[in-house]
């Protein structure tokens, strides 16, 4: 598995569910854009506590969020019996990105020391083709 940063849009509302074992978990998709290359999707996945935190923060459809997890490409069968490739992540952190909050939080939740940093500051990007690559 590769780890991953990504930063887009939930792609639909979250339905957290009960795995066999009685642990929580939740799936979604992540749509990222990049420029003008067509967007990115990815297969999120989260278990445990982050189940919690995602709806503790009212992540939902539309949410703009950062991320980092596990990445791992896999087959997915269709409901047609088609087999698909995929990139799944398995969510090891998130949080907002700038300028995007939560609309309704609790005076509670405002001081909760647990809520979703901002995205960190990206570093400066070099473009290959108008600059010169350091050696």
């Amino acid at each position: 598995m590769a780890q991953i940063h990504v930063f887009g849009r939930v792609m639909h509302d979250l339905v957290p569910k009960e795995s066999q074992s009685k642990q929580p978990y939740v799936c979604f998709d992540l749509m990222e854009r990049s420029g003008n290359n067509p967007p990115d999707f990815y297969q999120v996945w989260a278990r445990g506590d982050q189940v919690a935190r995602l709806v503790r923060l009212k992540i939902k459809k539309g949410s703009m969020i950062w991320l980092t997890g596990s990445q791992k490409l896999v087959d997915v069968r269709q409901k047609d019996g088609t087999t698909v490739k995929k990139l799944k992540i398995w969510l090891t952190d998130f949080g907002f990105l700038p300028g995007q909050t939560p609309r309704a939080k609790t005076e509670c939740e405002q001081h909760d020391s647990d809520t979703a940093a901002t995205a960190p500051a990206p570093s400066e990007v070099m473009d290959g083709d108008r600059e010169s690559l350091p050696e």
